[in-house]
């Protein structure tokens, strides 16, 4: 509903404002479906289906910014917002068909505010779980830095148009729904510590190849191998943060995963913007 309300806003503002409501109404989709994977699955399984959910989370940005951008010119930016909102309309309809509106209760005791963060607080007191989510932190930090000004790279070193923009960013996001499986199913038989090292210089060597003067084939390439090093590296943080919250915190160690991956997120975009005032390519090099 408020995806869809946002194709009628007016101003920068109004947006903002629904961007940030629409947020807060999404944000328990992703911490849950992990939480869910962690209730399903032993830890020394759960590498494939933790790979597989972030394939699908990150090849549905991939496709969905490549298709906004190469539509956005035909049918402008209002009938994308109502376009995403029949969509999640329809997601919602085929769950409710397969669960029904009657669901058993969940039988659990009262959480209070001070258990709650109480609950933070063993998370996050734990070296391991501290960590961790200061890893997560980070990655979300470098990775959407990266990503959301990829549009303006290919504008200002290639001059390309709307279309071959989205072209050039599909590659992100085609690693991780080609070898999410894959990458899940590695890392339960040999472990995630060289996986994540792997990632990590991946990301950062293909993030500084883009500061030098390269062909916009070669461009295309290290974005997509960007997005491989994420998928090196995310679905495994997710993984160990399956094992801090156990069954009796999965939730809430999830919930502070994405909090602090998503947090990441906006903080990462908003470093590289101000970044850019020193250059395009000096951003790039203190990135990686």
């Amino acid at each position: 509903v408020l995806t869809a309300i946002t194709a009628l806003v007016q101003s920068a503002s109004q947006l903002i404002l629904l961007r940030l409501l629409t947020g807060l109404g999404a944000s328990g989709v992703v911490p849950m479906s992990l939480a869910l994977v962690g209730d399903m699955f032993k830890p020394s399984e759960r590498g494939r289906p933790l790979g597989l959910l972030f394939a699908a989370m990150e090849g549905g940005m991939a496709l969905g910014s490549t298709a906004g951008v190469m539509l956005e010119p035909y049918t402008g930016w209002r009938m994308l917002f109502l376009a995403t909102a029949l969509l999640a309309a329809l997601a919602l309809w085929i769950q409710v068909a397969r669960m029904g509106w009657k669901q058993e209760p969940h039988k659990s005791g009262h959480t209070s505010l001070k258990n709650m963060l109480g609950g933070f607080y063993r998370l996050l007191a734990f070296r391991r779980g501290l960590r961790t989510y200061l890893f997560v932190f980070w990655n979300g930090i470098f990775h959407s830095g990266i990503y959301t000004w990829l549009g303006v790279y290919f504008v200002q070193k290639y001059d390309l148009g709307p279309i071959e923009i989205g072209l050039a960013i599909l590659g992100y996001g085609l690693p991780g729904f080609f070898f999410g499986s894959l990458i899940g199913r590695t890392a339960d038989r040999r472990g995630r510590y060289p996986i994540i090292l792997i990632g990590l210089a991946t990301a950062a060597i293909a993030t500084a190849s883009l500061a030098l003067e390269i062909p916009v084939l070669v461009a295309a390439l290290a974005v997509t191998l960007i997005s491989f090093g994420y998928d090196l590296t995310q679905p495994l943080f997710a993984g160990i943060v399956t094992e801090l919250g156990g069954k009796k915190q999965g939730g809430q160690a999830m919930g502070l995963n994405v909090f602090a991956l998503f947090t990441g997120f906006g903080i990462g975009s908003l470093i590289f913007g101000e970044l850019l005032k020193l250059g395009l390519d000096q951003a790039l090099i203190i990135f990686a």
